[in-house]
């Protein structure tokens, strides 16, 4: 017979539950057989999910944006005299005003971002976290636990352990955006410290490999199709120590 908190297990991986229950969930869940088994299937499938659904935009991508952006050029030049004569709110208003800023969001979506621009935005992302109290919005230590829930909320798949035996405990995951990009963000704790470990799909960006940031560390590697950045407060040799362990993962 099904375990009668299976309806609330799917309800916990799927993120619905407040603190309370998804803890109460969370105790049954690591001592229910079925349940267990439930959550396994659950990350499995989101992982077959995430690699069939991959989406590369086509290889000549930039070339077109590029000579969308030089005819945009050429038709300014031509019109420019006769824009001079026009206010400038009315030639904001005009169609290649309109196109302009239809350019340069273009370039923001499609165009990989820069590396002083990745580093900026996990920087960012993770200090913003932190004030605003919303660093996790699934709580669990348990991987099986994490994993699934960002099926249907990232469109990726993301390597989820936990290293409490090493010093870095899982505590769980949220959802953010790196320049333009949905991230899953994987949150562990190290003493007073916690850890956001950014993964996003690698859209053929030059990563920033180290930097700091307003007394913030990061560390960005590149794993597969996959983009990543561990960003914490702790000292640089610290949360290298702890990019070692993630990487050591991937094989």
């Amino acid at each position: 017979m099904s375990c009668p908190e299976l309806l609330r297990t799917q309800a916990y991986l799927d993120g619905e539950l407040d603190e309370k229950a998804s803890l109460d969930a969370e105790r049954h869940l690591q001592s229910c057989v079925e349940c267990k088994t439930f959550s396994t299937d659950a990350a499995q499938l989101s992982d077959a999910l995430r690699r069939a659904s991959r989406y590369r935009p086509p290889e000549n991508v930039h070339g077109v944006v590029r000579a969308a952006l030089d005819n945009e050029d050429r038709k300014r030049n031509v019109f420019a005299s006769a824009a001079k004569r026009r206010s400038f709110w009315l030639g904001t208003a005009g169609g290649a005003g309109l196109s302009a800023l239809a350019a340069s969001l273009i370039i923001g979506f499609i165009l990989p971002p820069s590396a002083t621009t990745l580093a900026q935005s996990v920087t960012d992302a993770h200090v913003q976290a932190l004030m605003s109290g919303k660093i996790i919005e699934v709580v669990s230590s348990n991987h099986h636990t994490v994993k699934p829930w960002f099926a249907g909320r990232v469109p990726l798949s993301p390597p989820v352990e936990d290293f409490a035996g090493k010093g870095f405990a899982l505590t769980g995951g949220r959802v953010d955006e790196i320049a333009h990009s949905r991230a899953a963000v994987v949150v562990y704790r190290h003493g007073n410290h916690e850890i956001d470990l950014f993964v996003w799909a690698d859209r053929g960006s030059q990563l920033p490999g180290e930097s700091m940031r307003h007394g913030y560390h990061s560390v960005f590697w590149k794993s597969g199709d996959l983009d990543f950045a561990a960003v914490c407060d702790m000292e640089g040799p610290e949360l290298r120590k702890f990019v070692d362990l993630v990487r050591s993962e991937q094989g």
